[in-house]
């Protein structure tokens, strides 16, 4: 009884850190359409464009590596841990990861090749 009593207990703490590390904010997963200055325009995966601002605090992440403002190009997908700002109607960027994959997108394998025949 005191076993799964522990057991139950851990793993509260468990979720509860979980939901207290996603801190609230808000993941949006697009491309990049267009850079100017300190936002970014992304076309998410509803096909709706989102205004993202870009702010100095604001952390570049790719390949899970540090990274720079430099590294957004326009088409670019990215996934963007942001908060919405209510005064300004936009989201505001804390952090970005540059170059995600679709989650949508499976590997497809390769269409297998017809057999060759052979004419006499």
């Amino acid at each position: 009884m005191n076993k799964r009593l522990i057991v139950l207990l851990a793993a509260c703490v468990l979720l509860a850190s979980l939901a207290y590390a996603h801190g609230g904010n808000d993941h949006l997963t697009g491309t990049i359409t267009a850079i100017e200055g300190d936002h970014i325009q992304i076309k998410d995966q509803a096909g709706k464009s989102v205004m993202v601002m870009l702010g100095k605090t604001t952390k570049y992440l790719k390949d899970e590596k540090a990274s720079t403002k430099a590294d957004l190009k326009v088409g670019t997908r990215i996934l963007v841990d942001a908060k919405m700002d209510e005064k300004m109607k936009m989201y505001s960027a804390e952090e970005i990861h540059i170059g995600v994959a679709d989650k949508g997108a499976a590997a497809k394998p390769a269409a297998p090749k017809p057999a060759a025949t052979k004419t006499k």
